[in-house]
């Protein structure tokens, strides 16, 4: 009976010393506002670096596109989406294998910032509890902000300011809707869905997925019928010269020369004379 007794204690004092150690462990609150290197991909994340883009710099397109695409229901949860969590588990359950995905805004913000790439299920556990501590500490703005300077567009491409420089030449707040999903299209493996850009031309697929989030964007209503309108004439010449529209042409046509003015004022005048 003592041993038994003295087994539970030593287990439960062993639990409280790892609790201790863990809850020492997780970022502080300071930690998450402040400036750090993260620790997946060494990159230099601070509020007041000159690489950093606050969210009002940024284009309100490429925020909804991103939000619509990877994580749609980001301003109503509280850092999980039960409802993919459970639809994952169940899939991988029947399939007989750990399926990934799902993961929220702030759950790929909670790995960026503080964890490696190792697929653990221990990692999935400290990501759980960094995610809910993000989620105290921050507003949903400044998880979004935060996402989109530290998050992965391409090879050794992190956060929207060097994105958008390097495959646009742009800033940030002038992207448009199509660049927007273009972006927002390769965030779920940056390399292999970014090979568009180095063809100038856009594979099959990134062509039915952009037209995809553009429709969604229009559905949902983050994009009016002008703007998809627009969205969809710009997606047929992405990373191709921009072709005369139609209209414009037809319009070049009926312009006339200041020869057949000339000529019409002259029979003018002579209708007049006579």
């Amino acid at each position: 009976m003592k041993s038994a007794f003295f087994f539970i204690l030593g287990a439960v004092s062993l639990m409280a010393v790892a609790a201790s150690y863990l809850w020492n462990w997780l970022p502080k609150p300071e930690d998450i506002r402040g400036c750090m290197v993260t620790k997946m991909y060494q990159v230099d994340l601070c509020p007041t670096s000159k690489n950093y883009v606050p969210l009002k710099q940024i284009s309100p397109y490429l925020q909804k596109a991103i939000i619509l695409t990877e994580d749609s229901d980001f301003y109503n949860h509280k850092g999980f989406d039960w409802i993919a969590i459970e639809k994952n588990a169940r899939e991988g359950w029947e399939a007989g294998v750990f399926k990934r995905g799902g993961s929220t805004i702030t759950q790929q913000l909670a790995k960026n910032m503080f964890l490696s790439k190792d697929r653990t299920f221990i990692r999935k556990g400290l990501e759980a509890l960094i995610t809910d501590r993000i989620e105290s500490t921050l507003t949903k703005k400044e998880i979004l902000e935060r996402y989109l300077n530290v998050v992965e567009f391409g090879k050794n491409i992190y956060g929207v300011k060097a994105a958008a420089k390097y495959y646009f030449k742009k800033s940030p707040s002038e992207l448009n809707i199509v660049e927007s999903a273009f972006l927002a299209m390769v965030l779920p493996n940056p390399v292999k869905y970014s090979q568009s850009y180095y063809r100038k031309e856009l594979t099959s697929f990134a062509k039915r997925r952009l037209t995809t989030i553009i429709d969604n964007m229009f559905q949902y209503h983050r994009i009016n019928q002008e703007e998809y309108d627009a969205a969809t004439y710009q997606l047929s010449y992405f990373f191709q010269p921009e072709p005369p529209p139609e209209e414009l042409n037809a319009a070049v046509e009926e312009i006339p020369t200041l020869e057949e003015l000339e000529n019409a004022e002259l029979q003018e005048e002579e209708e007049v004379v006579q």
